[in-house]
């Protein structure tokens, strides 16, 4: 893994933590990785290596209340529209006018918002787990939950609710106290675990405070698993999860709707065609 860089958003003033390997010919494109949660840049462990090897550029921050970046305490500060921007003075920063974006869970939902706000930076794009969700409408949890509840028998978005509501400061807390629970939760050999722990209401909570374990996935290795302690096992480790959870979201905000009126402005600025992308 490359040496960690800083840099400091000068609207911001948000200091992000990233590597950045430079493509070997200028023919080659770079690729900017963002990661999802509960995740930092050393979660592309593995992408880094192979496609560095290959002659690509690579760039790949922690984002904003994760791993090394800043963690600010207002909720507000996570703000897709604001963090694009930051993303995007990075890449000024390191003059990379073009790039494919790759976006992981909430890296891809915040991909999907760069593009809108930007869209001319990018040469291609990629979304990993999520597609880019629908813009310009507050993402109402309660009702996936009870439609979900009743089509799958369990809410398929339960553990926002501990994570994104009025338990979220206790959540911050149980997950900090309890990092090796959770990390075996997110990142589990068994997905199906999640069917039972993870997404159903109160399982979460029930899992990480009761300090629970299943088998991590050994594609998880134990280089990336301490990576991941070293980042979460500590005070403010899973801040930034939580108030992404709060204020976020996929659509535009789990539980506030905070990024509504962000994207509103940018779809009344689209021209024709650019819509297309996402």
């Amino acid at each position: 893994m490359p040496e960690r860089e800083s840099f400091t958003s000068p609207e911001s003033g948000h200091e992000y933590s990233f590597i950045y390997l430079p493509a070997t010919s200028p023919s080659n494109p770079t690729l900017l990785f963002l990661h999802g949660f509960p995740s930092q840049l050393n979660d592309w462990a593995f992408q880094i290596a192979y496609f560095s090897s290959h002659g690509y550029g690579v760039v790949a921050p922690d984002l904003l209340g994760y791993g090394q970046s800043s963690k600010p305490d207002d909720a507000a500060q996570y703000r897709l529209k604001l963090i694009s921007d930051d993303i995007y003075r990075l890449l000024d920063h390191l003059d990379l006018p073009s790039v494919v974006g790759v976006g992981h869970d909430f890296g891809a939902t915040l991909l999907s918002r760069m593009v809108a706000y930007g869209s001319t930076r990018w040469s291609a794009l990629v979304f990993l787990a999520v597609g880019p969700p629908q813009m310009g409408t507050p993402f109402d949890l309660d009702m996936v939950n009870s439609m979900t509840k009743d089509f799958l028998g369990y809410e398929l978005l339960g553990y926002i609710t501990w994570l994104g509501g009025d338990e979220a400061e206790e959540a911050q807390n149980a997950l900090e106290s309890h990092p090796e629970a959770a990390m075996s939760l997110v990142f589990p050999a068994d997905q199906s675990v999640w069917e039972e722990w993870y997404r159903p209401l109160g399982k979460m909570k029930q899992f990480v405070t009761e300090d629970r374990r299943v088998a991590v996935g050994s594609w998880y290795t134990p280089k990336l698993q301490q990576h991941h302690l070293d980042s979460f096992a500590r005070k403010d480790g899973y801040k930034g999860a939580v108030r992404w959870r709060f204020k976020l979201g996929t659509a535009t905000g789990y539980v506030e709707g905070m990024g509504a009126k962000d994207e509103k402005c940018a779809i009344a600025g689209w021209a024709l065609g650019t819509s297309g992308m996402l």
